[in-house]
């Protein structure tokens, strides 16, 4: 990702202050309800979903293997306070400190898409999981939705609903989807990647200059962004945004396929 490649006060300005990760961490804790328990963040980055379950109650550990980021993530976790636990490292390696059957949740957000081998990386997560726990996984929904803004993040795909779907239909029940940013968000990349070209200009330089200094203007215009979204989340049952989030829980021992 290259945003890894910037300085640290940026990384943690764009990772913990951007609009759309902000509401999808409120509605990954909306689809939570009252549910407390140890949590696992896979693929944490530098902790922005790890603090919000921690605050929300959850006791959490969180794993990326992104190094620079989770040494990001861990002093920001001492400078606030908060009680989570991160690791850098690789979720397969038996050596880490993440305990097989040992989650009442694992959130997976925004990581699978840059993922080569993500099948084998969510089947991990479900291992990870008690019989009975809670998955909650997000994506970048539809390729026909692929951008420059993707490209930037490191994305290797977008996701087809049934592709994911598919893959918790066999071990989990209870699956519930949301879709997020329709139509705000779509409408918003559209005229900005839109403009891009038109003006032949790059998104990281712009993308950079939004973090890098944000005066009174930009921070409105992250705040009226922000709002959007939450007009957006009113239509979340309509599969027509820009991300997939899925909630499911793993099947106890013994439970039969959900017809």
């Amino acid at each position: 990702m290259q945003v890894y490649q910037q300085e640290d006060d940026l990384i943690e300005r764009w990772q913990w202050n951007d609009p759309a990760l902000r509401n999808l961490s409120d509605v990954v804790l909306s689809l939570l309800h009252d549910q407390h328990g140890r949590a696992l963040d896979l693929g944490c980055g530098s902790g922005r979903m790890a603090a919000d379950l921690a605050v929300a109650g959850f006791d959490v550990d969180g794993i990326d293997v992104e190094q620079r980021a989770v040494a990001i993530g861990q002093r920001i976790m001492a400078r606030r306070g908060l009680p989570v636990r991160l690791y850098a490292g690789d979720v397969f390696n038996p050596l880490q400190p993440v305990a097989v059957g040992g989650y009442d949740l694992v959130v997976c957000t925004e990581v699978l898409e840059h993922v080569g081998p993500w099948r084998e990386l969510l089947v991990r997560g479900g291992e990870l999981l008690r019989p009975g726990g809670t998955l909650i996984v997000s994506v970048p929904r539809d390729p026909g939705q692929f951008s420059v803004l993707d490209s930037y993040a490191g994305h290797l795909r977008r996701f087809r609903d049934h592709e994911l779907l598919a893959e918790l239909r066999s071990g989990y029940d209870k699956i519930t989807v949301r879709y997020l940013g329709f139509p705000s968000m779509r409408t918003i990349v559209w005229v900005y990647t839109s403009a891009l070209k038109l003006t032949n200009r790059s998104h990281a330089s712009q993308s950079q200059s939004l973090w890098r200094g944000p005066g009174p203007a930009k921070r409105l215009a992250v705040a009226v962004f922000y709002h959007m979204l939450k007009f957006d989340n009113l239509f979340v049952r309509l599969p027509l945004g820009a991300t997939l989030v899925v909630r499911a829980h793993k099947r106890l021992k013994g439970d039969g396929v959900n017809g």
